[in-house]
């Protein structure tokens, strides 16, 4: 049970061991098999003291997502000075670790589960998630050195997320595709995309 008083150091513990826990959650076994309760056992708090940073399961989500981001950041600036690795292997390693973000601790929402969030949250709130998602992917452009007028932010956000969340969902969403070949198609995928952000590169130089 949560004790009657906190400090603010504490209750700042708590709150970035909520995030911490569900982050490691949607990793392991799926939002869906990770309720409040057992978040609370696991960070050993009440759930009448979880309410008191968060509304709901779907909000503590979005902020641990928006927690994640600098994370990403400086992986992706890391794999960049990585002296032994291309231009091509560090962008090509970031984006295959985080299509296999259970690999690698990266949380990576399934389609189930961005529905589920996004019923749950207000215009508000939503709006403040994309401006947050934006910023994340400008920001990985500005470091893999792509300029934003030859690929566009959200087009590389699609991009990328699309290809995360179609081989998350192979077999059991999407029981048509076929999931022998996942793996090719993350390749595939990844190969183009970097073949296109090479180009907008390129023309940069020029």
């Amino acid at each position: 049970m949560a004790r009657k008083s906190y400090s603010d150091k504490e209750r700042e513990q708590v709150k970035e061991a909520l995030l911490i826990t569900v982050l490691e959650s949607i990793v392991n076994q799926g939002l869906v098999h990770s309720s409040i309760a057992i978040l609370c056992e696991k960070v050993g708090i009440s759930k009448t003291f979880f309410y008191s940073f968060f509304s709901s399961k779907e909000e503590l989500v979005m902020q641990a997502l928006r927690y994640q981001q600098p994370k990403l950041l400086r992986y992706a600036q890391e794999l960049m000075n990585d002296p032994k690795l291309s231009w091509r292997e560090s962008v090509k390693t970031f984006l295959k670790n985080c299509c296999y973000g259970e690999k690698v601790g990266f949380a990576v929402l399934s389609i189930e589960e961005e529905q589920q969030v996004y019923r749950c949250l207000s215009n508000e709130n939503f709006q403040a998630f994309r401006n947050d998602q934006l910023y994340l992917y400008r920001n990985l452009l500005t470091i893999f050195g792509v300029p934003m007028d030859n690929i566009d932010p959200r087009l590389f956000g699609n991009l990328s997320l699309t290809m995360m969340m179609s081989y998350k969902a192979i077999p059991d969403t999407m029981p048509f595709l076929f999931p022998e070949v996942a793996d090719d198609m993350v390749e595939f995928q990844i190969n183009a995309l970097l073949d296109e952000m090479q180009r907008a590169k390129k023309e940069a130089i020029r």
